[in-house]
């Protein structure tokens, strides 16, 4: 199954990375950047790769590098029981260097803070082991000089810029950035519910008491998963254009769709 929610742990963190893996979320991101401070890094890098040795198995497990100190942190990241690498301010260069250079990491995720990046977003997504994008908006924001902290057009319209670049590459769809309020849960339902329907899949949670709500909110229902079924079958016995269970018209791309549904079960 496509992970849903990403908590991030700090990783100079012992005690809550041994907690982790019970927070209900689908993959971990053990953070080496924006969560540790400089003096601690050295201690982040050790911590995790103590714990890496023993890390649960049911769960994916992510690090997220310094854009500054690549080599020293794959080190650590490049671990057999590492699923992925995520590249904070990712660039074509830094990407490429990464994905070149790790051995036994298969998938990488570029975090995506520039507007350089954002109109790059398509040759990123296909370098090889990229399988998802990701936005990081508080950069961008700052870069972009937008004001405040609410919806934007300029910044929708770079989030659009990863859903077309990644369908582009044929890779996964972007997981939906952070959400600052981890008391606002109705604040982050609603915005799980938009980002969704605007072609993301996925979430970065920066607290455990958002997992929940992020998994319930990028679940598939009973009744969404019945239906792509029924779409499929009903497309199976047609000559190519059918009509669904209430009778609207279904084709191809709402079969494509229909299997989209079916595989993020």
């Amino acid at each position: 199954m496509i992970a849903r929610s990403y908590l991030y742990i700090p990783g100079n963190n012992a005690a809550m990375l041994e907690k982790a893996h019970t927070r209900g979320a689908d993959a971990l991101i053990i953070d080496f950047e924006d969560a540790v401070a400089i003096s601690e890094k050295a201690n982040a890098r050790a911590t995790c790769a103590a714990w890496l040795d023993n890390a649960p198995e049911n769960i994916q497990t992510w690090v997220r590098i310094n854009p500054d100190s690549i080599d020293a942190d794959l080190v650590i990241a490049d671990h057999p029981r590492v699923d992925g690498i995520v590249v904070p301010k990712a660039t074509v260069e830094n990407m490429q260097y990464v994905s070149s250079r790790i051995k036994n990491v298969k998938q990488i995720s570029a975090l995506i803070e520039s507007a350089a990046s954002i109109l790059d977003a398509r040759a990123i997504a296909s370098i090889d082991k990229v399988t998802f994008l990701q936005i990081g908006q508080l950069d961008l924001r700052a870069e972009l000089s937008l004001g405040g902290e609410g919806r934007s057009t300029t910044l929708d319209a770079a989030l659009s810029m990863l859903v077309f670049a990644s369908a582009a590459a044929g890779i996964n769809s972007p997981i939906a950035p952070m959400y600052p309020d981890f008391k606002d849960d109705a604040g982050l339902r609603s915005t799980c519910k938009a980002f969704k329907n605007d072609g993301f899949f996925g979430r970065s949670c920066i607290h455990p008491s958002q997992v929940s709500s992020v998994n319930e909110e990028f679940s598939t229902t009973d009744a969404e998963l019945a239906h792509a079924h029924a779409v499929i079958d009903a497309l199976a016995k047609s000559n190519g254009v059918a009509v669904d269970e209430n009778g609207k018209m279904i084709d191809a791309a709402s079969a494509k769709i229909a299997a989209q549904v079916i595989a993020r079960r």
